[in-house]
């Protein structure tokens, strides 16, 4: 648990040549993905006692949890959408943890989702439900831990930051931290097209029903554990576009990442009229290894 963070920045250089764009390599964290940092803050408030932890997730933070359960003896459930790649299934199992299939989040059986299955299991003595959807603790383990990491490694050299928005504790708890250190600080989110947050920030309707195949990005409902009043703007971007990008990323810079990073890169290069000349940085969660046989 102590080697989770101090991952790496580097920059994009061949995908935006004239730009100054730099993303941080959340996939080097034991676990696999930037959850392993939320996990670990708020297993810190777990109460005595407690020997069963449960979560909803699409995959990541099932495997942080099952990583973290692994360490502290623990018995853990993770629930997951049936649409969850093979092997964040497969990842999630070799900790240890059981794994849920559950109805896909399509809004049609709320009841067999992933979030209420959940909370069903949640229910009992000495079990504790994380629930990162609803709790301040994803975003505060964001703004204590990954934003000043992140404003340490820069030198306090950025201008703008973009980040996907899933949960939305990622975005709302680094840029919070980010705008608190320097005040002209831009926060954009990026997200799937139709998805819930860009109407909480920019008042724009969906045109239609949401639906994704990027993991880990966008939600239909919004969570509240995102705060709006951090971000700046939202844009949203065509699934094969996320995808496009995620594979030029593998291709051209050698960044084997996921598809929720590969929509943040897709959002950045819409917005590149918008960052002439100025330092830009980015978190790419997780490995495109875990997507290998859904996007590769």
């Amino acid at each position: 648990m102590d080697a989770i963070g101090n991952t790496p920045v580097v920059r994009l250089g061949r995908l935006f040549p004239g730009y100054d764009v730099v993303a941080k390599l959340e996939y080097m964290n034991p676990g696999g993905s930037i959850k392993d940092r939320m996990v670990r803050h708020m297993l810190k408030s777990l109460p005595a006692g407690t020997d069963r932890v449960v979560e909803s997730s699409s995959g990541n933070t099932g495997a942080a949890l099952a990583m973290a359960s692994a360490v502290l003896g623990l018995r853990c459930d993770v629930t997951v959408p049936q649409t969850t790649s093979i092997e964040k299934i497969k990842r999630i199992r070799a900790y240890g943890a059981e794994v849920h299939l559950c109805a896909p989040d399509d809004g049609v059986d709320t009841a067999a989702g992933y979030q209420a299955v959940a909370e069903r299991l949640a229910q009992g003595d000495n079990v504790h439900h994380l629930d990162q959807y609803r709790s301040a603790l994803n975003r505060e383990a964001h703004y204590r831990d990954t934003g000043p990491e992140l404003w340490r490694q820069l030198a306090g050299e950025i201008d703008v930051f973009v980040c996907g928005i899933g949960s939305g504790g990622t975005i709302s708890g680094i840029g919070r931290y980010l705008k608190e250190q320097k005040r002209d600080l831009v926060v954009l989110g990026v997200e799937p097209r139709n998805s819930a947050y860009r109407k909480l920030v920019t008042d724009t309707p969906a045109d239609g029903a949401f639906a994704s195949v990027v993991e880990g990005v966008g939600k239909r409902q919004p969570s509240s554990s995102f705060d709006p009043a951090i971000v700046d703007d939202v844009v949203q971007v065509a699934d094969d576009d996320a995808l496009d990008w995620c594979r030029r990323l593998a291709a051209e810079e050698g960044i084997l990442a996921g598809g929720s990073s590969g929509c943040v890169t897709a959002g950045i290069a819409r917005l590149l009229p918008r960052l002439a000349g100025k330092r830009v940085a980015t978190v790419f969660p997780d490995s495109g290894v875990y997507y290998l046989s859904k996007y590769f």
